[in-house]
């Protein structure tokens, strides 16, 4: 019989590391995550740990600037919302259910 995992929460911790000092400065990570639940988990970590965590916006609308007409899309956005854009882009491969966080 084979047996496997699916993973059920996803911290991705080395993405997204310039755009958030750009926003944040070097002492401060910014997570990104549209689950609640997964946020107050990580928050809780930091605290424990001593690190500075800030949660950041998913803004939806930011995905129309990856919008591609020759590719499902690009695979950056613009230079404004850096952060934003990389974090909408790593959505992109995760399945709905996955809690998932990106720093």
């Amino acid at each position: 019989m084979l047996w496997f995992m699916l993973a059920t929460k996803i911290v991705d911790l080395a993405t997204l590391t310039g755009a958030c000092v750009v926003a944040l400065g070097p002492s401060i990570a910014g997570v990104f995550t549209p689950n609640d639940d997964l946020a107050k988990e990580l928050f809780q970590a930091s605290e424990a740990s001593g690190e500075k965590f800030w949660r950041m916006p998913l803004e939806e609308s930011y995905w129309e600037s990856m919008k591609s007409g020759v590719a499902d899309m690009v695979n950056t956005g613009g230079r404004q919302g850096g952060a934003i854009n990389a974090a909408l882009f790593l959505k992109q491969f995760v399945d709905e259910k996955v809690k998932v966080d990106a720093r």
